[in-house]
Order: structure tokens, then sequence, then C-alpha cells
């Protein structure tokens, strides 16, 4: 009797792995070749990005509706629903559209915001005044802080340069020195800013550019990055702060009309910002 159950259930155990051995698993899954011309665009599977550009297969997509999107530098973004179908490969290659650049050119005058602040007289306001100091001497430290409104520009702009512009007309002082742009990251109005109190500002400078005290010239800051993220809402529109990185030695103050300079309007602060729209 022993012996028949061992026998019947060596029987069982070999039905089992003859059974198991036998089962087939339906694909569920299928594959997606995306490439692109031209290729190297970001690709977006359901608004998420991949980590790949084009061209690139996805495997592993459920079977079914899937959105996808490129992302190419200076081309049109493009979208579509694709349908994936289970152990098959859907492929795509779309002709991207290249998007045009366009430049505007900010150069407020009386409504810009622009103005100096100076530690000798803490609570001098200087909105009005046609100049602006930056820099440091034995008696005092000058910054300026300057703001654009770029209402006036899509949100959904792509920034390829930006660059923010001031006439360097004189100086007071010979030693050449280093000026700092500076993201502000709180409020502030011109009419009422002073040395103290000041509003807050990024620790490190977005971008320094070298001054020659006795020149006189456009003094340029790149600052495509800090315009992109005001843009789509990456960072509030502050503005920016411009001082000298080494206020603790003494140096120079170099002096730049204001937007509310009438003698000659060309020479005010100015914002140049070219971009395309994906």
């Amino acid at each position: 009797m022993k012996k028949k159950k061992i026998i019947v259930l060596s029987l069982i155990i070999t039905a089992l792995i003859l059974a198991a051995g036998c089962t087939s698993t339906t694909p569920t899954t299928g594959i997606i070749e995306v490439n692109s011309t031209p290729t190297g665009a970001k690709i977006y599977l359901d608004g998420v990005y991949t980590g790949m550009a084009t061209p690139f297969p996805i495997t592993n997509v459920e079977a079914g509706a899937h959105v996808i999107k490129l992302d190419a530098f200076h081309y049109k973004i493009w979208e579509e629903t694709v349908i994936v179908t289970a152990n098959e490969t859907t492929y795509l290659n779309p002709l991207l559209t290249y998007a045009a650049e366009s430049t505007i050119v900010l150069q407020p005058g009386a409504e810009g915001i622009d103005t100096g602040v100076e530690s000798i007289f803490p609570t001098n306001n200087y909105a009005l005044w046609p100049f602006t100091g930056i820099g440091n001497s034995a008696s005092t430290i000058v910054r300026t802080y300057i703001k654009f409104d770029l209402s006036s520009i899509p949100t959904d702009v792509r920034v390829t340069d930006a660059d923010l512009k001031l006439y360097q007309y004189s100086a007071n002082g010979t030693d050449n020195f280093v000026i700092g742009l500076y993201k502000i990251t709180n409020d502030w109005d011109e009419s009422t800013i002073d040395w103290d109190p000041q509003p807050t500002s990024s620790t490190d400078a977005e971008i320094t550019i070298d001054i020659t005290a006795a020149a006189i010239t456009w003094k340029s800051w790149d600052i495509d990055t800090l315009v992109q993220g005001w843009l789509d809402g990456t960072n509030t529109n502050y503005g920016m702060v411009l001082k000298d990185t080494d206020e603790s030695s003494v140096n120079t103050i170099a002096y730049f009309y204001t937007s509310d300079y009438t003698t000659d309007t060309t020479k005010c602060p100015i914002l140049e910002i070219d971009y395309y729209i994906p």
C-alpha cells in the first residue's frame, strides 16, 4: 500500500511539472522605435521624460494608446498619440519643424526699475538719479539694483541668449575689479529701497565680468538661465543686484547710466533676449 501511494504521488508531481512547462504567457507589451529628423530629440512617454534621445527603442510598453513627445533644441515640439500592439514594434520617424528665432530689446525710460544703494548714506534713496555706481572705496560700498518687466514676452519661450547691458561712462579709482550679478530673492520697491534694509539675494553670482576702471563702454552680463527661469516660472522675477565680488578691499567705483538718464536714452540699461517658441 505504501508503495502505491508513493507511485501515485510521483505521478501527480510529474503531471504538475508537465503542465507548468506547457503553460504559455500571452504578451502584453510592445516596442516603440522612436527616431526623428534631425536626431537628438528628447523623448517623453505619456508626459514623462525617458532620459533618452532619438533614435531609441522604448521597450516593454503596455499595449494601448500612448503619447510620444519629442523636444529638440530650436525645433517645434512634436507630439502624437500612438497605438501599441502587444508583441509588435511601432515605428516613428517624424520630420521636426525648425522654430525661427526672435529678438526683443527691452530698454525702458523713466518707467524702468533701477537704482543704487550706498553704505555711507544708508537711508538715502536714489530712485530718480540718472546714474548709479557699482564697487567700493575707502569710505563706501555702492551696489545697483535693477529689474525688467518681462510681461511682453510669451511665457512658453525657450531663451537662446539673454544679455544685460549697462553703459559705463566713468569711474572713481584706478584699480580694475570684478562685478558679480546676483539673483534677488524677495520683492523690493525702487522708490523706497536704501542700504538698510536691502532685499535678499543669492550667495553665488550668476555671472561675473571684469571691469577696467578707465573704460568708457558697454558692459554685458550673459544671463540666459536666469531669464529662462523667470519666464517659465521656475523663479520669481525680483530682478538683479550688481556688486563688487570683493567688497572688503579698497577698489574702484564704476558708474553707469540708469533708465532715468535723458541726455542720451540709447545709453540706458538694456536687456536683450533671443528666443524661439517650441
